[in-house]
């Protein structure tokens, strides 16, 4: 029987595995693939960040699940602030990328702050019924 906990490290290591691909909408040339502007150090920030959140997948560590999904806000707020106040851009990016890594880290620290159900709520909404032990 698979729990709420390995379900949720199964999709904390999807997100990352999803951020790991997305790189590649950032490397292709022109149309349609690309379709993020990301240089070498976001892309490297990226590839980092989704390992961190497949390793918290693979092991279900809720805490690392948060790190990466902070780690990717703080990425988006960089990005935000360097476009729209500063003339430095340090990952290379532009609106695409702050949507792209704002996407990420909102799943992922949904994913980690949500109090997961304990066996008996699963069993409960498994069965849809209520019995008391």
């Amino acid at each position: 029987m698979r729990t709420a906990r390995s379900a949720i490290g199964r999709t904390a290591a999807g997100l990352g595995v999803g951020a790991a691909a997305s790189c590649v909408l950032a490397i292709t040339d022109g149309p349609p693939w690309r379709l993020v502007t990301l240089g070498g150090t976001g892309t490297l920030v990226m590839l980092v960040l989704a390992a961190v959140a497949v390793t918290a997948g693979l092991v279900e560590s809720r805490a690392l699940t948060v790190l990466a999904g902070a780690g990717f806000l703080a990425a988006a707020v960089v990005q935000l602030v360097q476009i729209a106040w500063t003339g430095a851009n340090l990952l290379g990016g532009d609106g695409s990328t702050v949507a792209l890594l704002l996407g990420f880290a909102v799943g992922l620290l949904a994913l980690g702050l949500t109090p997961a159900p304990d066996d008996r709520d699963t069993a409960t909404s498994a069965t849809g019924r209520h019995d008391p032990a």
